[in-house]
């Protein structure tokens, strides 16, 4: 028996089917894999890590928790970016093994466990012909996604995940367990208003989520256009133009990819980057392309590609949008066809750190779109570090199309704590290194990688310091532990403060990491 396991029992609580893996075991291995996180920046060794099956089984390991003085954290899938879902020393709850997903067709709902992770879940909504709006990436898990606000491929036709969320289940700090209704009481109403983009694990550990479906189309289609060192000024100004209000309402969700390079001297007008442009169209190629024309009339695409809609995983759009393998990227460049051996990556694990802002209301305009691009022009970026693997770009994440245009508050009577609904997208600074996954960590590091990431760091460290009157704010699932946490809720944070204190019955505010809303 380990010592979690018998201070647990000790404590008068029953162990019953729960994992448990602790450090120094007897399974090492199985250990060390489990406490290993999406950004391999961070390594920590919890104490223990727990693998509850029930919303009673939580309630017990808070309680504990509490009575203990533990640190407690919870893991979904894993893709915290500050690694907040694991700490050493600290019990972690790994909801991996909660992980089912039911579909009420009648009440037109999704009832979803909070282990579920995107790639096991669009599985489910596929073979139902329902849909929720997910998010870009096979690993990440639903929870953390929604109480984010959860930006992906639906978010212009139904906006981000968090306003779809009409139930939950929440273990409180106190360990009594409360399902949530959009047709309760005032505190399940506020609650759950708290729970739709308010962030995680500051309001008590949800236990289930209970999210709208809408029918899905009857075709789809992924796709990237690239531009290979083309004038990124004007590639911005297409896409702003496909992501306009009013504009492209087939085009249910998309972002910019914009790759950042060493400084040079080359006037703004005509600075070249590579872009691709990625998008998620409830149509066909012929449409998709005619579209294409009509944006950027004068700058075409080195390279359109379409993703097969066949299978049965044909809604998920891509494993991850931004993160195009080395090999692929350079084969794109070059112009050499993209063989079978060149897959799109998955969700790989790697080191990276991110920052965020979201565009004001009014847009960016002329000043900001140029202040855009020459914030991706620096003397702390070098061609070499990019060929070993050291990435830096920015990627702009459309929010605006029909579903905030049309956001009426008589429609959405109980609202969400998301505080961007007016915003046209969010921009997303990224660096991430030893990605490549036929790169070993000591290659990279023979190759120089080490000389280039901490540079590439500082470069999004100026990022976020930098005066940009055309934007404000960050979002909350672009963690940065260097953003204020009332920048992340703008308009919502009192309130979210008032209702994690009147209602998480957690007085001594255990249920905190650094980026909770206390």
């Amino acid at each position: 028996m380990n010592d979690f396991t018998q201070a647990f029992e000790d404590a008068g609580f029953n162990i019953g089917e729960m994992k448990v893996l602790t450090d120094c075991s007897s399974d090492p291995v199985a250990y060390n894999a489990a406490r290993q996180i999406f950004n391999r920046r961070f390594h920590f060794r919890p104490w223990a890590i727990v693998y509850p099956r029930t919303a009673e089984d939580v309630s017990s390991l808070v309680k504990f928790a509490f009575q203990s003085d533990r640190e407690l954290r919870v893991r979904g899938g894993g893709h915290d970016h500050e690694g907040e879902c694991m700490a050493t020393d600290a019990l972690v709850l790994d909801m991996r093994h909660m992980n089912n997903a039911t579909i009420d067709h009648q009440a037109h709902v999704a009832r979803i466990q909070p282990g579920c992770i995107f790639k096991n879940l669009i599985k489910v909504l596929n073979e139902n012909k329902v849909g929720i709006p997910h998010g870009t990436c096979q690993t990440v898990g639903i929870t953390g996604f929604t109480l984010g606000g959860g930006w992906g491929p639906w978010t212009r036709k139904h906006g981000m995940c968090c306003e779809s969320l009409v139930g939950a289940t929440i273990v409180l700090g106190d360990g009594s367990i409360k399902t949530l209704s959009d047709q309760g009481t005032d505190e399940e109403k506020e609650l759950l208003w708290a729970l739709r983009g308010g962030g995680g694990f500051s309001y008590g550990i949800v236990t289930e989520l209970v999210i709208k479906t809408f029918p899905l189309p009857e075709t789809t289609y992924k796709f990237a256009a690239t531009w290979n060192m083309k004038p990124a000024l004007e590639v911005l100004k297409g896409w702003e133009n496909a992501i306009a209000p009013g504009q492209s309402p087939n085009l249910l969700g998309t972002n910019l990819q914009i790759f950042a390079k060493p400084a040079d001297n080359t006037p703004i007008e005509k600075s070249a980057h590579d872009c691709t442009f990625f998008g998620y169209y409830a149509g066909t190629k012929e449409e998709i392309e005619a579209e294409i024309k009509q944006w950027f009339p004068n700058l075409p695409p080195d390279h359109l590609e379409f993703f097969s809609d066949e299978g049965p995983d044909h809604h998920l759009q891509f494993s991850s949008w931004e993160l195009t393998s080395h090999r692929r990227r350079m084969a794109i460049k070059s112009g050499r066809p993209l063989l079978r051996d060149i897959p799109l990556e998955d969700d790989i694990p790697a080191p990276h750190k991110i920052t965020s802002r979201l565009v004001n209301a009014d847009g960016l305009g002329d000043e900001g779109r140029k202040k855009l691009i020459r914030s991706l022009e620096s003397d702390l970026l070098f061609e070499k570090g990019e060929v070993l693997g050291v990435r830096a770009y920015v990627t702009l994440g459309a929010i605006s199309g029909p579903f905030y245009a049309n956001y009426k508050p008589a429609d959405f009577p109980q609202g969400s704590a998301f505080p961007y609904k007016d915003r046209p997208y969010t921009i997303q600074y990224q660096v991430w290194w030893d990605t490549d996954r036929n790169i070993s960590p000591e290659e990279s590091e023979k190759a120089g990688v080490n000389l280039y990431t901490n540079r590439a760091m500082d470069w999004l460290e100026e990022c976020r310091k930098a005066e940009f009157p055309q934007t404000s704010g960050a979002f909350i699932s672009f963690k940065d532990d260097g953003v204020p946490t009332e920048t992340y809720f703008m308009q919502s944070y009192e309130k979210l403060i008032e209702i994690k204190e009147k209602y998480s019955r957690d007085p001594e505010n255990r249920f905190r990491s650094r980026k909770t809303i206390i």
